[in-house]
């Protein structure tokens, strides 16, 4: 009876957490202590340090490192606090023992939580490469095991990865990808704000600012509206409303001592701000204070505003600077034994994506056919119905793959590849696309064979 009523005690507690009322939740949760339980530990510590309390970090430490079952969770709890106070370092080891667990317990959606948050702790040291691969692999668990409610943090990740790597067009394409899930509140506001951020870096700042002040608007108070208002100051920078970029600086900042990446891109619009005022030592200091918090967002704010970091070049500053792609990247296809797939020199996983590799496949063998030729070559003994329907979601896929909207086309009837990029079939070990039998397939393995 004793542990059921703590049991109601400790949910309504967790309640309170998941609300924000973290001091509510606190003095439940020390008014009935129960130091045995980890999920004590970790509740607590969670609510102690949403209220300024360092020592909350070590209540979450410990409750990892005590509890056996679900301990990833708690890892993946310290991961996110530690992001937060800006040990991008220390997240990422906790990440990594969180990413542990979950493969051990075989736990596939704490295993997507827990690559996202290594991407995002790669992305915040700089580490674009590492934290595409990461991101790409928390995209392909979600899209494998089919995690709804986590599609919308992958594709806003992708899309800030993108932005550092000056991919706008794939930034932008992924960003608009998470606003056509079923997002909650939370996700819907990251995503418009990276919609607009992507809108905003890419030269359409007016297209951005009605996405961003949805965002801040919806954000309600405190640190969500801040980090809202952090990314809306630059479109208005861009757009000649310094008043309001100002206003909506100074309200964000109070707000931002535990959110380092949108600090840092407070900072960044305050010193364009005293640059424009001729202040230079004090544009100079605000970036070196920026810088402070990490690389990004930094090497992405240079393409919004280029002038302040020339300033800061010619005065000997040294900042990581992000040059916008200016052509789409080659894809190279490997269709023996194990498929791979290559877009410019990263490699792209495929869980999830069905036959859409295969699809590539044909298209860069064959070139442009029409839709029957081609769905006939990937799937047999269907009605012309549901041959077109697959095709059509198999393109999607593809497009997915590539995050563009034009990788794959299906248009007038005919189905074909994007001539501006550079495709490529490359040989390897192993049975030409093992599994998919069609005519064509076993034609292409007999010409395989002949040539060996």
């Amino acid at each position: 009876m004793a542990r059921t009523l703590w049991k109601r005690h400790f949910t309504t507690a967790k309640r309170l957490v998941d609300r924000g009322r973290y001091r509510e939740a606190l003095e439940r949760l020390e008014a009935r202590p129960r130091p045995e339980e980890p999920e004590w530990w970790r509740l607590r510590g969670w609510a102690r340090w949403h209220l300024g309390d360092e020592a909350g970090l070590e209540d979450v430490r410990h409750a990892a490192e005590v509890k056996q079952q679900g301990a990833g969770w708690a890892w993946q709890d310290l991961g996110a606090l530690l992001f937060r106070r800006g040990d991008w370092a220390g997240a990422a080891h906790a990440l990594e023992r969180a990413l542990d667990h979950f493969r051990a317990e075989g736990d596939t959606e704490g295993a997507a939580w827990a690559l996202h948050g290594l991407g995002v702790s790669a992305l915040h040291q700089g580490g674009l490469a590492e934290g595409l691969e990461r991101a790409e692999g928390a995209w392909a668990t979600v899209r494998r095991a089919a995690i709804t409610n986590f599609a919308g943090r992958a594709l806003v990740l992708l899309s800030c990865l993108h932005r550092a790597r000056g991919e706008l067009a794939e930034a932008l394409f992924r960003a608009e990808q998470a606003l056509g899930k079923h997002l909650d509140a939370d996700d819907r506001l990251v995503a418009l704000r990276a919609k607009g951020t992507a809108l905003r870096l890419g030269g359409r700042p007016a297209e951005a600012l009605p996405l961003l002040k949805e965002a801040a608007s919806r954000a309600g108070k405190g640190v969500r509206r801040a980090a809202a208002l952090a990314e809306l100051a630059p479109a208005l920078l861009l757009l000649d409303r310094a008043g309001e970029a100002e206003r909506a600086v100074g309200e964000a900042l109070p707000h931002l001592g535990a959110h380092a990446p949108a600090r840092g891109r407070a900072l960044v619009a305050l010193a364009e701000l005293a640059r424009r005022r001729g202040q230079h030592g004090g544009a100079l200091e605000l970036l070196r204070q920026a810088l402070a918090v990490g690389p990004y967002p930094l090497m992405e704010e240079a393409l919004t505003f280029p002038e302040l970091f020339d300033l800061a070049a010619r005065r000997g500053m040294e900042f990581p600077r992000v040059q916008p792609a200016t052509a789409k990247p080659g894809v190279r296809l490997c269709p023996y034994g194990v498929r791979r797939l290559w877009v410019g020199e990263r490699e792209v996983p495929l869980e999830g994506s069905g036959r859409a590799f295969d699809l590539m496949v044909y298209l860069a063998l064959e070139g442009p056919a029409s839709w029957e030729v081609a769905a006939s070559a990937l799937w047999e003994g269907e009605s012309p119905k549901v041959l077109y329907q697959r095709l059509k979601h198999t393109a999607s896929r593809a497009r997915d793959l590539l995050a563009d909207a034009e990788a794959v086309r299906l248009r007038g009837g005919l189905v074909s590849l994007d001539p501006e990029r550079a495709w490529e079939v490359v040989g390897g070990r192993g049975r030409f696309l093992e599994g998919l039998w069609s005519e064509w397939a076993a034609g292409q393995r007999e010409k395989s064979s002949d040539s060996q």
